[in-house]
């Protein structure tokens, strides 16, 4: 035994030996690093679990479905790619306004909309609630003087709206082609004619039907107290407290279209130059609109001023203008002076928009249908996206319009 130590150790302090020796260790334990890191990585599969699956139900005729893979025809899985990212859905487009053609919740698109008689005299100013009419009508009544009336599709969020004048039976007209609510104070013995035998959905505060959504704002105007004139108003609240415990409908029917269409940009093309427009309806009765570039939209002015609503002390804003030329005269036997407004048939007239304006046709079936506006070849008119400002003036030459 002393003998096979002494032979054997030598060997073993033999340096070549030695690192030989080292060398066989760190190859072994890097090996089995590198074998139990395979291992680890291996991914598990049980081929029980593809023999044991049921067979696949048949698929429902109206479903779209993808066939199954074949088993063992799979591409071997990367573990170095992150996992599929399934592509984001694109977001539910906007329900759109029928008057504006400006997104708005789906539930109020079929709303019928609020068609509200407002005074347009300098004793009425400030005027409330006028900048948030998604389409404003101005035409002429009697003395020379003109009224608005203000189509607002969402009221949930007009603070107040007046002051409220009476109807005329053209204005009616005008609320029925909406399919609209009609709010006046006090009417036309025409005007009530008309509200009567089209079934028109009235509230008038003069004639005391369903007067609790009114009130008397007499310190509505600076400086005057009217007990009456130029003191109605109509308020969000109210209409929102009242409407439903009324017996008639707040939804369109169905089949109802109001036949307006919209467009990004409205701008005519090949239109000839509009950025300073005058609308004279009458001797004494002129109102302008003046284009702003930056907003794209053109304000009004009349009496020489700007005008402002006083809800939020800024100028009405109108993405489109458009003249109406129609039949206007005095209304026979009538001794105050009322007028006869031609609002069924055709006619021509003007659009405005981007600061340009072309000639235009306008037509009207009957007293039960919209408006329908249409470009010179006959082709549907495409309004901008935004709010309309409409004139109706007469075919005579006492009123006219002029673009600069």
């Amino acid at each position: 035994m002393n003998k096979q130590n002494k032979l054997i150790q030598p060997i073993i302090r033999n340096r070549p030996f030695q690192r030989y020796i080292l060398l066989v260790l760190v190859s072994t334990v890097f090996f089995v690093l590198f074998l139990t890191s395979a291992l680890v990585n291996i991914p598990d599969h049980d081929p029980d679990t593809a023999i044991a699956a049921p067979a696949p139900e048949s698929p429902d005729p109206g479903v779209i479905t993808q066939p199954e893979p074949t088993p063992g025809n799979d591409p071997a899985p990367s573990f170095e790619q992150p996992p599929e990212v399934l592509p984001t859905p694109e977001p539910v487009k906007d329900s759109i306004c029928p008057l504006t053609g400006v997104p708005m919740e789906e539930s109020k698109t079929r709303l019928r909309p609020l068609a509200i008689s407002l005074s347009n005299v300098p004793e009425a100013l400030p005027m409330n609630g006028v900048s948030q009419a998604d389409i404003i009508y101005e035409v002429l009544i009697e003395s020379g003087h003109t009224r608005l009336l203000g189509i607002f599709q969402d009221f949930t969020n007009v603070s107040k709206v007046g002051s409220i004048r009476s109807a005329r039976h053209y204005t009616a007209e005008i609320a029925h082609s909406y399919d609209a609510i009609f709010i006046t104070a006090g009417g036309s013995p025409l005007g009530y004619a008309e509200i009567r035998e089209q079934g028109i959905t009235h509230m008038d505060e003069v004639g005391g039907s369903r007067r609790e959504i009114f009130f008397r704002d007499r310190l509505r105007v600076p400086g005057m107290r009217f007990e009456s004139l130029h003191s109605v108003v109509i308020t969000n609240d109210r209409v929102m407290r009242w409407f439903p415990e009324y017996d008639f409908p707040l939804i369109h029917d169905e089949s109802f279209d109001q036949g307006l269409f919209f467009v990004e940009d409205g701008t005519p093309v090949n239109g000839e130059r509009a950025e300073e427009i005058a609308v004279k309806f009458s001797s004494h009765r002129t109102t302008g609109f003046i284009y702003d570039p930056a907003e794209k939209v053109y304000h009004m002015r009349h009496f020489n001023r700007d005008f402002i609503d006083a809800n939020n002390d800024e100028k009405p804003a109108f993405t489109n203008v458009l003249v109406i030329k129609t039949s206007i005269r005095g209304l026979p036997g009538d001794s105050d002076g009322r007028r006869d407004v031609t609002t069924i048939g055709a006619g021509e007239g003007y659009f405005i928009n981007g600061g340009r304006y072309i000639e235009i046709n306008w037509s009207r079936a009957d007293k039960d249908a919209p408006y329908v506006y249409t470009n010179k070849d006959g082709s549907l008119l495409e309004l901008g996206r935004g709010k309309s400002y409409i004139c109706i003036i007469s075919t005579s030459t006492d009123m006219s319009v002029t673009f600069n």
